[in-house]
């Protein structure tokens, strides 16, 4: 006698393949200002937000949904396209009496940040997923008194205050000392990570930080100064920027950042 097994099997719905989408509002609006274009051309309009937004890194403030839209990113050197792993960042942009606000989409698909908010000035270029902010009061071009602010996804700061193009740089028992790293711009800042995808950075930097100058602080309105954003990752091998350096320099040069226009 031969005895047959028959195994019946349970059906199994398919696995969805359905693609994930970002949120509406981390899309990059139609009404977008490219940073080369702003260094020849018209400064990019920085409205004034009614409220301050919530730093909770997430973005989905409805101040943010008006604000004015910096990007896309670009290769940094010549201003190509971005194919990076980071392609795809912007920013927007929006002020009120007490602090500039910022808030980054990156599409960084693994950020790293190995440093621990509370650290000092802990060189984020050389090891951390991260974004940078330039900023020049006036409109000069001329690298006199600027500053220099990386924050990374856990919330690590680096900061300082330049007197000139990469001046002072000063040699110490424990390294290199880049500006005037005893500055600090007291910005409030949150991060947001949807692993696999992307991460998020708010940041408002108080105008009671920047040093007193020949330039009012805060601006006035009609004011126009020097800005310019960056994301990088790997010691900066990967990165890209609002408005491109097009062989003028480094990431400090501010002849070549573009130009923003308080309203």
């Amino acid at each position: 006698m031969r005895l047959f097994l028959v195994v019946t099997l349970a059906m199994i719905p398919p696995v969805s393949c359905v693609k994930r989408e970002d949120p509406a509002y981390l899309k990059l609006p139609l009404a977008h200002v490219s940073g080369d274009g702003t260094v020849s051309g018209g400064p990019a309009e920085v409205g004034r937000l009614a409220t301050p937004p919530t730093l909770d890194g997430k973005l989905d403030d409805a101040v943010w949904q008006n604000a004015t839209a910096l990007g896309p990113f670009v290769d940094p050197g010549e201003g190509a396209d971005d194919t990076s792993a980071l392609a795809g960042a912007f920013a927007k942009i929006g002020y009120d009496d007490k602090a500039l606000y910022l808030a980054f989409y990156v599409r960084d698909v693994s950020p790293v940040a190995p440093f621990e908010k509370s650290e000092t000035d802990p060189h984020l270029w050389e090891k951390s997923s991260a974004v940078e902010v330039m900023l020049q009061p006036g409109n000069a071009g001329d690298n006199r008194e600027y500053y220099e602010m990386q924050y990374d996804t856990k919330g690590a700061a680096f900061d300082t205050h330049w007197d000139d193009y990469n001046t002072p740089i000063q040699e110490s028992s424990t390294g290199k000392i880049f500006g005037h790293q005893e500055w600090s711009s007291n910005a409030d800042r949150a991060a947001y990570v949807e692993q696999d995808r992307y991460y998020t950075i708010e940041v408002a930097i108080p105008w009671s930080a920047l040093v007193k100058g020949k330039t009012p602080i805060p601006p006035k309105s009609g004011d126009v100064w020097r800005l310019n954003l960056y994301a990088f990752r790997d010691g900066q091998r990967v990165s890209n920027a609002w408005s491109p350096i097009k062989g003028q320099g480094n990431f400090h040069k501010s002849s070549r950042w573009g130009t923003i226009k308080f309203q």
